[in-house]
């Protein structure tokens, strides 16, 4: 997608504190994004408790440059050993699939080796639109953490 940086071949990475960086101030449809974000964040956290992680922030090393990135969340299997990687979007959006597999899990991955962890991604959005051409086969899912092996999307309404 137009202006989507992937991760690349990540050499290091790990969990990090923010960047410094400017404030923004959103207006129009970004603003009712954000707004919704923070209520799916209070949501997931009451439903899944310490099992979620909202908003981590990870600094990975690409091409020899240091960058970061930050999933929306990371919701944690600890008995079967799965991380599913969330991503919260107002409307249902390909780039939700873009940022899940080529920025944020090639830097998960460097984090939670693969011989102990699994992954596993999940958008979660207000509204779903069937007829947005999307990558892959996506799995309608009652709920964040459920197992599956295709790209879920879960509808959440305030």
């Amino acid at each position: 997608p137009p202006g989507f940086k992937p991760a690349g071949t990540v050499n290091a990475a790990r969990l990090c504190l923010p960047p410094a960086i400017v404030k923004q101030r959103y207006t129009g449809s970004r603003l009712l994004g954000v707004k919704y974000e923070k209520k799916v964040q209070e949501y997931l956290g009451q439903c899944y408790g310490e099992a979620y992680l909202a908003n981590p922030w990870l600094c990975f090393f690409s091409g020899g440059r240091k960058r970061w990135c930050q999933p929306d969340g990371l919701l944690f299997d600890f008995k079967a050993g799965t991380i599913t990687i969330v991503e919260v979007k107002y409307q249902h959006t390909p780039l939700a699939w873009w940022q899940c597999l080529y920025l944020y899990l090639p830097v998960l991955e460097q984090i939670f080796p693969e011989e102990l962890w699994h992954f596993q991604f999940c958008e979660v959005t207000k509204w779903y639109d069937p007829a947005v051409r999307f990558p892959v086969e996506v799995s309608l899912a009652r709920e964040v953490g459920l197992k599956s092996l295709k790209f879920m999307v879960h509808i959440w309404k305030p």
